[in-house]
Parts: structure tokens; sequence; C-alpha cells
């Protein structure tokens, strides 16, 4: 018999399977024990329910993409906050989109109210936190005006990211992009980069 971490892992990767497959998690836990090929007393004692099995969905998808957004910043290449920020949203867009099942139980997981302490609220929280660094980065090195306020900026990106998560999943049936031949992740790229384009200061010396 696998240890409870291999066990663990063994089940989420069933789940996942399955997920990719369908577009649907197991329908029960004995349905996700027959996929796992493992008794399903094992998996009750793993899991307990449906409601921790996806949230162990959850906290593997924010595993991998928290990895992805890494390896962004790193590959930027770059010490300028704006640029780590391009990357950074480069790198969600195309995780996201080699990823679309474990995409979806994130997001779907972000339009419900978040358990304060829960994996989905540290992630949201931490980007939040992220993004809030860099741009005061950008604000001391003079990228955007000293005088900015931060926090309508913050709520910006927020819609942005919001959007951008829409289009990653429903890009082929937005009416709005049904003549756009751009793949969706060059999409997400450029909406984010239009953002930090109009934040820099010659973007906003022009607008005043």
């Amino acid at each position: 018999m696998p240890g409870e971490g291999n066990l663990y892992q063994t089940l989420i990767e069933a789940a996942l399977a399955r997920l990719e497959a369908t577009g649907s998690m197991p329908a029960t836990l004995a349905e996700l024990a027959e996929l796992a090929e493992v008794p399903l007393e094992d998996v009750s004692g793993i899991f307990g329910s449906l409601q921790n099995l996806r949230e162990g969905l959850i906290y593997q998808g924010i595993a991998l993409l928290n990895d992805s957004l890494r390896q962004g910043v790193v590959h930027s290449g770059s010490v300028k906050p704006d640029a780590q920020l391009r990357s950074l949203a480069r790198s969600y867009a195309i995780w996201a989109s080699l990823n679309p099942a474990l995409f979806r139980v994130i997001v779907d997981g972000l339009n419900r109210p978040m358990a304060e302490g829960s994996t989905l609220y540290r992630f949201t929280m931490s980007m939040r936190d992220l993004f809030e660094r860099k741009l005061r980065e950008m604000r001391d090195l003079g990228l955007i005006r000293h005088e900015a306020d931060l926090a309508p900026i913050l709520l910006v990106i927020l819609c942005v990211v919001k959007g951008a998560n829409v289009l990653l999943l429903n890009r082929k049936s937005e009416p709005w992009l049904s003549d756009d031949p751009r793949p969706v992740v060059q999409i997400a790229d450029e909406m984010f980069g239009y953002l930090i384009d109009n934040l820099l200061v010659t973007g906003t010396a022009q607008a005043a």
C-alpha cells in the first residue's frame, strides 16, 4: 500500500486526468476510487468529501501556477518592475492556456466567496500585494507619476485580470472576438501591456 503522501498525489492525478478528459471532476468519491484503482475507504480517509477533493485540485493548480509565475519573473531578465509585471502577465496567460481544465477550477473558485486563509484567498492577497509592491517600485523609480494613487490602479488591474480569466476560458464563444485572428495568449498579453503602457509617465503626461 503506498504511503499517504503518494496516495494523495495518486488521487489528485486521477481526478485531474478525469477533469482534463471530460471537463468534470469525479462525481463521487467511489468514482475517484475506481479511477485511481484504490479502495474507497482509502479515498475517504484522504479527502472525505468532494469539496475536499476540489480544494486539493485548487491547491495543486495554484502551486503549479505560482511556479510558472516565478519562472516568468526570473526569465524576464530584468530588474525593472514594469518588465517583471509584463512577464508575470504573460506567464499567467501561457499557463492558463496550457492547463485549461485546472485553470477553470481555479477561476470558478475565485468567483465564489473565499474563506479567509484558504488557498485561493492567500493566492489572491499575495497577488494583490505583489502588484502593489511593483507599482510602488515603479512610482519610486519615476516610471509612473509620484502623486499617482495606487488604489484605483489596483482595482483596474483586478478588473483586467478577471476579464482576462473570462477570455482565457471562453475565447471561442466570445462574440466580440469572433473575427479576431489573434491567439488568446496574445490578446491577454497585449491587454495587460496596454495597461502598463498607459501607466508609464510618458503616457500619463500625454493624457494630462
